[in-house]
């Protein structure tokens, strides 16, 4: 069993009894949530009004003090939108009905497309796949129209990820405070968590413009009782997304659907394709394309080191070689091409047969097989709608930077500065 060797202060402690005790509240505001939700609907209105009013004194001064015009119609729009809200008290239910009614449908999407994987793939839990698909379509269609009327499955879903919530904070504390293993987390909701690279890149511009030395430009590999997870975002296109890899003595291990020509066109699923080989070369050739790379570091015990080094010997049994066909790629518009004709140090593979012979951008994707190394070291982001982004995972680590109980010790910023 992994365990966490850092010894921890009488402050951590308290920290860590806090959040336990938080953990259990939060578990019993759940509870209610489903089965004593009129309160808890008031709170929710009232928690809406101040905060649409508070974005409106917030956003005013703005506008005022910076003759920002985007501030202002901000602080317009809150406002408007706080006069509706006091005129028609039902209009943030609806607003609430309509955000889960999607989530749901998006969920659907999600267990729609594992399931034509699993057929395709010939995979098992076809049918719970199936099964889990139609509920989440059922329960997004209701949401949909009758919601507002109908408020017990808005119930269920917010209680049961407030309920969710609260055991997984009960658990890592205690896991660190007693048995001295690293600390676990429940992801933020993927709709919230998706567009984080994008925003963070936008910030990162604006910082790199005020203080130039917050960025560094040369990578460095890593070493010794370390691994490091890099998170990449650019500003346009699908790469508003970001990207996950990790890097481990060295060697970049980088999975996606890296295969234009077996692939769909909307890059929904492929085949799987694992990048690896020099770290430097992979990350440095990012940042010199203009990407935003952000990269947390995290060390290891002598144990996770070995637990590491087994979960990447098993993920490579079922790989095999795959030479790329660079002729074919004649406008040189590929990833696979560009990094060989930068010179990078890579190889390419593939997988005969398990779950990452096809990546599937919701589940199976460069997040799921970065985790798969990474829990390992007992590090766990839980997702109930089994979606991990690669959003939500930077706000995972940057959560656990430095706190009792975790093993992520340094996050640094790469970005190409300007000549």
């Amino acid at each position: 069993m992994e365990t966490y060797t850092k010894s921890l202060s009488k402050k951590d402690k308290i920290t860590l009894i806090f959040q336990l005790l938080l953990g259990v509240f939060t578990v019993i505001v759940g509870v209610l949530f489903i089965f004593r939700d009129k309160i808890l609907w008031s709170l929710i209105y009232w928690m809406f009004v101040a905060m649409l009013a508070a974005t409106f004194v917030l956003f005013l001064y703005r506008s005022v003090k910076n003759r920002s015009i985007s501030d202002a119609l901000i602080a317009l729009g809150s406002g408007v939108f706080l006069g509706l809200i006091r005129y028609k008290e039902a209009l943030y239910i609806e607003i609430m009905a309509l955000f889960f009614g999607i989530w749901a449908l998006f969920n659907a999407v999600v267990h729609g497309l594992e399931f034509y994987v699993a057929i395709h793939e010939k995979q098992k839990n076809k049918l719970f796949k199936l099964f889990a698909s139609i509920v989440s379509l059922v329960m997004g269609i209701v949401l949909l129209t009758r919601g507002v009327s109908n408020r017990f499955l808005m119930n269920i879903q917010i209680g049961a990820y407030v309920i969710f919530f609260g055991i997984v904070s009960i658990l890592s504390s205690a896991r660190v405070l007693w048995r001295h293993q690293t600390s676990v987390r429940l992801s933020a909701p993927v709709f919230l968590a998706a567009m984080n690279p994008y925003f963070l890149e936008k910030e990162t511009r604006k910082l790199v413009q005020s203080n130039p030395d917050a960025v560094i430009d040369k990578v460095v590999k890593t070493e010794g009782n370390y691994i490091s997870i890099y998170i990449y975002a650019k500003d346009h296109g699908y790469n508003r997304m970001g990207h996950l890899d990790i890097g481990y003595n060295g060697v970049i291990y980088s999975y996606g659907a890296h295969d234009p020509f077996n692939r769909a066109k909307s890059m929904a699923y492929g085949d799987g394709v694992m990048i690896v080989g020099s770290e430097v070369d992979y990350v440095q050739y990012a940042v010199d394309d203009d990407t935003t790379v952000f990269r947390f570091i995290c060390e290891l015990s002598t144990e996770q080191r070995e637990f590491v080094e087994k979960r990447l010997d098993e993920l490579f049994k079922s790989a095999y070689y795959f030479k790329w066909p660079y002729n074919l790629d004649t406008k040189k518009e590929h990833h696979l091409t560009n990094l060989i004709d930068a010179g990078a140090s890579v190889d390419y593979y593939k997988f005969k047969e398990g779950e990452f012979k096809t990546y599937n951008v919701f589940t199976t994707n460069c997040v799921l097989i970065a985790d798969y190394v990474i829990q390992s070291t007992g590090m766990k982001l839980f997702q109930m709608s089994g979606v991990i982004t690669p959003g939500a995972y930077y706000d995972y680590l940057d959560n656990l930077l430095n706190k009792p109980g975790s093993i992520v010790v340094k996050r640094e910023i790469y970005r190409k500065k300007e000549v």
